[in-house]
């Protein structure tokens, strides 16, 4: 049996249900789906519930989960629930080829351990040996945009049929040089031989996308998806899309579709919050998860858990208020629908909170208690401390080859073989605790310097190259506008700049946009975050570097940082052709905007230095410096 361990987040992102991952025995493993995460003799599932109340409205789900924690018993301990529960994974890809002698094998699905060479070549003094050579797993899969994953058809490729009737032994080559095109597959039944030349690639047959792999396997004919789900052990009916391969571990083979919420209380209500913090301690929320499982949880019920009186004070109203916040407020008014609202709207509510301030048990928004200097006051009209917050995220589904484009109903639909009845529908999900600091732009300076025309000329140079990837991958079209580009890099600065400042890790530091031009209903606001999933980011460094005389050598550092990336004049004059990911930032580079990709919410594009600081040719084109 081949075992491994995973952290319980890295379930959501990056290794989410129908992500490969490798084990430390090197086996390549594809997460299943979810209709087996949580399967023992003794499984108490409240243990793991999670309630959000607006995310679940938004992924129509009852509640969210989290992954299973593998837990062993000792000797002399009780009988518990949720004991060795352990998340299932499946041997992908099935098809692997020895080292030695270049043999290609098929195995199934739920082979345990290592593959063994059954060639007769490693037979010794005329005795078979014991064991053949382990074998190792090929480096390449075939993948749709729909989100199927397959083997590589190894044998309908070397044959150039869709069905072919050779049955002979394979063998993978590398001859000379390193690319696809010395790659060979040859078969000794018939000797025939083909290299791998083109199979990763894009190509179209009068007029209409297709691939080098689906258009030239047979002349002829299209060799298309056949609707692989190995991740759920099934293949669905061919949808017809054209096959890409790509190597198992590119980037493209798998984007997890995550949506994230920032914990609002669900009503301005006079609910205590001293009463919401109980709620909130560890013996309520275990308490709470087994009594839900009995039936509805009331004051009554809290009563009856309220072992020392605590809860005295309160009246029964006031805990019944309390519940609908902390249970995710079944009779929440609030509806967000998630194919027709957008994530503009979806993040309003947020912006409108932490705009305002809030003290609240997960969510504390406060102001500085002293004033700012002029660094913060000229730049800045808004700046808000973000003393608690709690993010809970949630996979919902995921894509290949492109990163959007997905309906709701599509990408759950992905992760379980039965979808549950809408009653008890549940994704994974965990959540996280942080401190932040909001920042908001005033809005008629904004106003004012968008409308020049300089700065719709730089602005549209991004906005024309999505919207040829736009047109490349079918995606959903979006508006690039400077404002956005402007706020996403003054967001990426200042993270670069206070995780100089604070000493915390890359990836610890998260951006959140607030942005929209709407007429009436406009939002310039960025919220800089940790949310790292552990103790780090929660002791108040941030907060503290959010306050005045902190803040202010912080934005001044990270501006005169701006003004002069180490790859200069390259990134800035050569960067106004296009550089980035899709080609999608102009004065921006790993020396001076980039993150991590798990701290940026746009995959690191549409980043511009030239709309914050100005360009070497035009420096009264930048937001600070007009």
């Amino acid at each position: 049996m081949t075992n491994g361990s995973i952290r319980r987040a890295q379930l959501i992102s990056p290794f989410g249900v129908g992500a490969m991952t490798v084990l430390v025995d090197g086996s390549s493993v594809i997460t299943c789906g979810l209709d087996h995460w949580f399967e023992g003799e003794d499984v108490d599932v409240g243990a793991y519930r999670i309630d959000e109340w607006r995310l679940q409205r938004r992924l129509r789900v009852n509640h969210f989960r989290l992954p299973p924690d593998h837990r062993t018993p000792y000797q002399g301990m009780p009988k518990t629930p949720n004991l060795r529960l352990a998340i299932p994974f499946l041997r992908f890809p099935t098809w692997s080829f020895c080292p030695y002698c270049k043999r290609l094998e098929q195995q199934p699905l739920a082979l345990q351990g290592k593959a063994r060479c059954p060639d007769s070549r490693h037979q010794h003094s005329g005795k078979p040996a014991i064991k053949g050579p382990a074998m190792s797993q090929v480096p390449f899969v075939v993948i749709c945009e729909k989100g199927h994953i397959g083997d590589f058809p190894w044998r309908e490729w070397v044959h150039r049929s869709i069905q072919p009737t050779c049955r002979g032994t394979l063998r993978l080559h590398a001859v000379g040089t390193g690319s696809l095109s010395g790659q060979l597959i040859r078969c000794e039944g018939c000797d025939k031989s083909r290299s791998l030349e083109g199979v990763t690639t894009a190509t179209s047959v009068d007029g209409e996308p297709t691939t080098v792999l689906t258009s030239r396997l047979e002349k002829g004919a299209d060799y298309s998806c056949r609707g692989w789900r190995p991740w759920l052990g099934e293949a669905t009916q061919p949808c017809g899309q054209p096959l890409r391969g790509s190597l198992r571990g590119a980037s493209n083979v798998y984007f997890p579709l995550v949506e994230s919420s920032i914990y609002l209380p669900q009503s301005a209500s006079s609910t205590p919050p001293k009463l919401l913090e109980i709620l909130n301690r560890p013996d309520f929320v275990t308490a709470l998860q087994f009594a839900r499982k009995t039936g509805e949880v009331t004051s009554k019920t809290i009563r009856i858990i309220d072992e020392y009186d605590i809860l005295t004070p309160f009246t029964d109203a006031d805990i019944q208020a309390a519940l609908d916040e902390v249970s995710g407020g079944e009779k929440a008014e609030h509806v967000y629908d998630f194919d027709e609202l957008s994530p503009t709207e979806w993040r309003r509510p947020e912006y409108d909170m932490l705009r305002h301030g809030i003290d609240h048990p997960n969510l504390v928004v406060t102001t500085a208690t002293s004033p700012y200097g002029d660094a913060i006051t000229e730049a800045f009209s808004r700046v808000r401390l973000v003393e608690s917050l709690r993010e809970t995220r949630a996979l919902w589904g995921f894509t290949r080859l492109t990163s959007s484009g997905h309906k709701l109903k599509d990408g759950k639909s992905q992760l379980w073989k039965e979808q549950p009845s809408p009653a008890r529908d549940w994704l994974p999900a965990y959540t996280v605790s942080g401190e932040g600091i909001y920042l908001e732009l005033d809005e008629q300076q904004l106003q004012s310097w968008e409308r020049r025309e300089e700065v719709q000329r730089r602005a549209q140079l991004i906005a024309r190259r999505y919207m040829s990837v736009v047109r490349d991958r079918l995606l959903a079209p979006r508006e690039v506008t400077p404002r956005f580009i402007l706020i996403h890099t003054v967001a990426h600065l200042l993270i670069n700049q206070l995780i100089f400042e604070c000493g915390y890790s890359t990836a610890s530091l998260r951006e959140r946009l607030y942005v929209a031009d709407e007429r009436g209903s406009t939002m310039a606001g960025l919220l800089i975050y940790t949310a790292a999933g552990d103790a780090e980011g929660t002791m108040g460094g941030l907060v503290r570097m959010g306050k005045p005389g902190h803040l202010e050598r912080a934005w001044s550092a990270a501006l005169a940082s701006a003004e002069w990336c180490s790859t200069d004049p390259l990134c800035m004059e050569a960067g106004e052709g296009g550089q980035g990911p899709d080609s999608c930032n102009l004065a921006a580079c790993h020396s001076c905007a980039l993150l991590p990709e798990t701290a940026c919410e746009e995959f690191n594009r549409f980043l511009d230095r030239g709309l914050v600081i100005g360009s070497l040719k035009e420096p009264e084109l930048g937001f600070f410096n007009s």
